[in-house]
């Protein structure tokens, strides 16, 4: 799959994704409104009844007629709580009948908590807590000795020692009314979103499956370029000796090489380094390969940390064609000892001192040093060549990563060093980390903790 296709798919899914949650959020929006208007239209029209009734009562017992209406005196305090203008007097069992049987006929299945107002003290009394479809939790006395409350029988007076005060609020617009408060509304709507919560947790699985979608499309992609340049350098790598080994045994294989012994001992030296180069090349291969399945051993022994680098240092030396170069070691006085594999630790030297080498343009200046601290040691592994841009520094310990230098490759390799590297300091639990060397250059610095 092309970059541009894997661009094109993710872009286009996450438009998608994005149109899908905003579906989401208008409809659900719109939920909660209409619902809201269905609420109040709801309640509105059962308080209005409940006044109507409340105002036919007392006309009828009264024998007068008093007509009255009760439009527009329907007054919402907040969300969850109305005021009810009724202009007349108010029984307050009457009214918790009447308030049941209303909420009842409408479908607003929600406990509630009502109050009429005592303009003598200023108060919200008789409050009390009601349910509808007759739920016995919280009735009045003349409830539960009365379910059916037939409106046409005359209640009871009641007298001030039956009041008690409630704490809903007042309202000073009027004189003569009750307020009626839904403690649970937030239930009235997730009763009815219900639904949208299904539909959110199946839109959260898509969105988790395509999150995993675009990262196995991410990896494989990221898989595929790794395995091209580890094919191209490879190859590269792979091709020079054996160029050196074919043409070398083209002139070996001539019949007259042998009255030529200098240049019978050159060819033959050519063979021996290709094929030393290739065995080389091979064996950073198996020991990756060796390493990713977990079967490599430490064998840790303590080790003398300074004589060691300096050991290291000269079979490095021994090891290098070029003669103009500068390796400085500034090493502590006390000796440091440490538990370490010594043929992986000196690999790790080896690939650390071979990095500072071939990324140099100039001549080769490194400087290697060791600064103890109670809880650990630092080796580090300074030099001045091109040094790593930070955006790659996290990356040049992967596998096969080979900082981009488009389509120039001054530098042979696989990528395969500092991977090396960083899974052998862990294997040894130890840590390391990459730094500018300013002016120029770079800075490894191994953690060795004490």
């Amino acid at each position: 799959m092309g970059r541009n296709t894997i661009r094109f798919v993710i872009v286009l899914a996450t438009i998608s994704v994005l149109g899908i949650l905003l579906i989401q959020f208008f409809f659900i929006k719109n939920t909660v409104d209409l619902n809201e208007k269905k609420f109040h239209d709801a309640t509105t029209q059962a308080l209005k009844n409940v006044a109507s009734l409340l105002i036919e009562y007392n006309n009828k017992l009264r024998g007068t007629t008093n007509p009255h209406e009760v439009t527009n005196e329907i007054e919402q305090i907040s969300s969850n709580y109305y005021v009810v203008n009724v202009n007349d007097e108010i029984n307050p069992y009457l009214l918790h009948h009447f308030l049941i049987m209303e909420f009842k006929r409408f479908n607003i299945n929600l406990d509630f908590e009502y109050a009429i107002y005592d303009c003598e003290r200023d108060q919200m009394v008789y409050g009390m807590r009601g349910k509808e479809r007759g739920s016995q939790k919280h009735q009045s006395v003349k409830e539960e000795q009365d379910p059916n409350c037939n409106p046409d029988e005359e209640l009871p007076k009641t007298s001030d020692k039956n009041k008690h005060d409630h704490n809903l609020p007042t309202c000073k617009k009027y004189t003569y009314y009750f307020g009626v408060y839904f403690p649970n509304r937030s239930r009235y709507y997730s009763n009815r979103i219900h639904p949208w919560y299904v539909i959110d947790g199946i839109l959260f699985i898509v969105i988790l499956f395509f999150g995993y979608t675009l990262y196995v499309i991410l990896k494989q992609r990221k898989l595929s370029e790794i395995q091209k340049n580890f094919i191209n350098n490879l190859t590269h790598e792979f091709k020079t000796p054996i160029a050196s080994i074919d043409l070398s045994a083209k002139v070996l294989s001539d019949p007259g090489i042998v009255n030529q012994p200098k240049r019978l001992q050159e060819y033959s030296k050519i063979v021996k380094e290709q094929t030393q180069r290739l065995s080389d090349q091979v064996e950073k291969v198996l020991q990756m390969a060796s390493i990713e399945k977990q079967k490599m051993v430490m064998e840790k022994e303590k080790t003398e940390l300074v004589s060691f680098i300096q050991k290291c240092i000269i079979d490095f030396k021994n090891s290098q064609t070029v003669l103009d170069y500068q390796i400085d070691f500034e090493a502590p006085e006390p000796p440091v000892i440490i538990m370490a594999d010594q043929l992986h630790f000196s690999n790790v030297i080896f690939n650390l001192l071979d990095n500072a080498f071939k990324y140099c343009q100039d001549k080769p200046e490194i400087t290697i040093t060791i600064s103890g601290k109670e809880k650990n040691t630092k080796l580090s592994i300074a030099d001045h060549g091109i040094g790593i841009p930070r955006k790659y520094r996290k990356k040049i310990f992967g596998r096969f990563f080979r900082v981009p230098t488009g389509n120039v490759h001054n530098v042979k390799g696989f990528g395969l060093g500092l991977d090396y590297v960083k899974k052998i300091t862990k294997r040894h639990g130890w840590s390391i980390s990459v730094s500018d060397n300013s002016p120029q250059g770079t800075i490894f610095t191994v953690t060795i903790p004490n």
